[in-house]
């Protein structure tokens, strides 16, 4: 059962983010669980009034099982709550199919009442 929590373990933390950001570091974190063994991180931060997804990956050994696609949706889900937008760093159809829009700053932005979720998940399993 895969399911996420916020991270204060710095270790976790680190180790985490040495294995799927090779030299990058991580502050503000959700780390996603796989039956109970950690398996993906986030970074995210609270930047020009959003919640601002900065990172989102999964550990090698589990990667191309639909993972990072869950975790980003989920993630997405919980900031909803926060009342706040939320913001990406790029530009994707992946985050236009979730109501995102242009920021007209190289990202992406969308207020908690436009998030849309379509049914159509991302699995590399279906191409």
């Amino acid at each position: 059962m895969l399911t996420l929590k916020y991270c204060e373990d710095e270790k976790l933390k680190r180790a985490l983010a040495e294995e799927i950001f090779p030299g990058g570091r991580v502050d503000s974190a959700v780390v996603l669980y796989n039956g109970g063994e950690p398996c993906g991180l986030a970074e995210y931060a609270l930047k020009d009034g959003c919640v601002l997804i900065k990172k989102v990956g999964i550990v090698k050994g589990e990667r191309k099982k639909g993972y990072g696609d869950f975790f980003t949706r989920a993630l997405i889900f919980k900031f909803v709550r926060s009342g706040l937008d939320i913001c990406v760093d790029c530009e994707s159809k992946y985050f236009e199919n979730l109501g995102f829009t242009p920021d007209g700053r190289g990202g992406m932005r969308v207020s908690p009442d436009r998030v849309v979720f379509p049914s159509q998940c991302h699995r590399e399993d279906k191409k």
